[in-house]
């Protein structure tokens, strides 16, 4: 058997090593690449608004590759520089206080290692522009202005040179690698110092807009006030009035009471005399019907006349042949000739009588019959009267009836109008108070004006949160 024993195991070696080198060579082909496509969206910076300001400070794409070269290195170190960082930071109690007011220490230092790693990540470009942004946008709302950002990434340059300065073999470098640290960090500052710039022009404009709107609130003030004077005023002299008509409506009311307790006195009154009357009619009733009686009596007594009158013709005719009957009989009928003599003569003052009592018949009669006709005519007017005492009862009713409803009204009224004295009242209150909320808003106006045109303005007075 022939050949070196290790021959195999050199040729694996040599393969080995082949594919370890064509592997190397294709993660090199890989970084290439990836930088190439961050050089280039960083190239695209360099032609934006930005363009200027990374200019201005010298970062260019040889200092974006250097930066990824130490991504190993501050991956290694990030922890170390943000405890360094924190460390310094709580030692001011203004800085803790805002830490504790707005979030913790721990997160902001995740924050801040994620940070850093951005900055070493070579994607410099549009999105990292606007995450800065949006971190100045953060600080200056949270009350962290611009002395305290310099003075953040001062810290971090340095914990980042002694950081190189142990892990890179040369000086030349450490320099070359902190330089392009420094202009990066340059840039970032410039972003956060254009955004606090950019938030403080706002809060300027706020400013001009909320002083204009100042002005303009003066003037309403002064017309608020002016306008809550004049209206008090004629209010108050609308109240004026009003009581001036309550005191009438409660005179009218008083005024109303009495008359309608005149009123049903009146009716009472009225009422009783009507009564009376009525009484009388009757009584002028029972009259009448004692008139008929009479007339008939009168009659009756006419017929008891006719018979007395003719009992008497029939005496008188048998006195007259009586003494025929005496004169016959001679001396024997002398005696019945006397009697029939004395029975004529009573005949004669009976009729004589009779006649005499017939004329008093006669004219009672006759007075009677004009009675009964006066009568008539009284009865008549008794009843038409009685017809207008009903009738002067009910408007006397509805008198009273509308009396009370006009008081009644008058007392609704009155409680309106006591109502819209006491709305007065109230908008007379209202009114004294808006002019002292008034004269407050001109005082606290003018304490406004004062403030604006005193001393100059402070930073952090105009970044205020508008």
């Amino acid at each position: 058997m022939g050949g070196c024993p290790f021959k195999g195991l050199l040729g694996n070696q040599a393969g080995a090593i082949g594919r370890f080198k064509k592997k190397e060579v294709n993660q090199a082909a890989e970084r290439t690449k990836e930088t190439e496509l961050k050089s280039s969206t960083f190239r695209e910076l360099l032609k934006g608004n930005e363009s200027v300001q990374l200019r201005f400070v010298g970062l260019e794409e040889e200092d974006i590759v250097n930066l990824m070269q130490l991504q190993p290195v501050i991956e290694k170190n990030a922890v170390s520089i943000v405890e360094a960082f924190y460390s310094r930071l709580q030692e001011i109690p203004a800085l803790t206080q805002i830490i504790l007011d707005n979030s913790t220490i721990d997160r902001l230092k995740l924050t801040l290692k994620k940070y850093l790693l951005d900055m070493f990540s070579g994607e410099i470009n549009r999105d990292y522009v606007i995450r800065r942004k949006i971190i100045g946008n953060v600080h200056n709302r949270i009350g962290l202005f611009p002395e305290w950002y310099i003075g953040a990434f001062t810290l971090i340059q340095n914990e980042m040179l002694l950081v190189l300065t142990k892990e890179l073999d040369s000086w030349e470098e450490v320099t070359k690698c902190f330089i392009s640290f420094q202009k990066l960090c340059s840039f970032d500052m410039q972003i956060a110092i254009e955004t606090y710039i950019e938030s403080y022009t706002s809060s300027m404009m706020k400013l001009n807009e909320i002083e204009e709107l100042q002005f303009r609130l003066n003037d309403s003030a002064s017309m608020l006030a002016a306008s809550a004077q004049q209206t008090t005023s004629v209010i108050a002299g609308k109240e004026v009035q009003v009581q001036t008509m309550l005191e009438e409506i409660e005179s009218i009311q008083e005024s109303s009471s009495h008359m309608i307790k005149q009123v049903e006195e009146g009716k009472l009154n009225v009422s009783s005399s009507l009564t009376k009357v009525d009484g009388v009619v009757n009584i002028i009733e029972k009259t009448k019907n004692l008139t008929h009686e009479l007339s008939e009596s009168s009659a009756k007594i006419g017929q008891v006349v006719r018979t007395i009158r003719g009992i008497s013709n029939q005496t008188n005719i048998l006195s007259l042949n009586a003494a025929i009957e005496a004169a016959r009989a001679g001396e024997h009928g002398r005696g019945f000739s006397i009697v029939a003599q004395e029975v004529r003569k009573l005949a004669r003052q009976t009729e004589n009588a009779l006649d005499h009592i017939q004329s008093q018949i006669s004219s009672v009669q006759e007075t009677i019959e004009k009675f009964e006709k006066s009568f008539q005519i009284i009865v008549g007017e008794t009843s038409l009267f009685k017809e207008i005492n009903k009738n002067i009862i009910e408007i006397l009713d509805n008198s009273v009836n509308s009396v009370k409803t006009s008081d009644s009204r008058i007392g609704t009224f009155g409680s309106t109008v006591d109502d819209f004295k006491t709305t007065f009242e109230e908008i007379t209150k209202a009114s004294f108070q808006i002019a002292e909320m008034a004269e407050q808003l001109s005082y606290l106006n003018n304490e406004l004006t004062d403030k604006f045109k005193g001393p100059e303005v402070t930073y952090e007075a105009a970044s205020f949160k508008v």
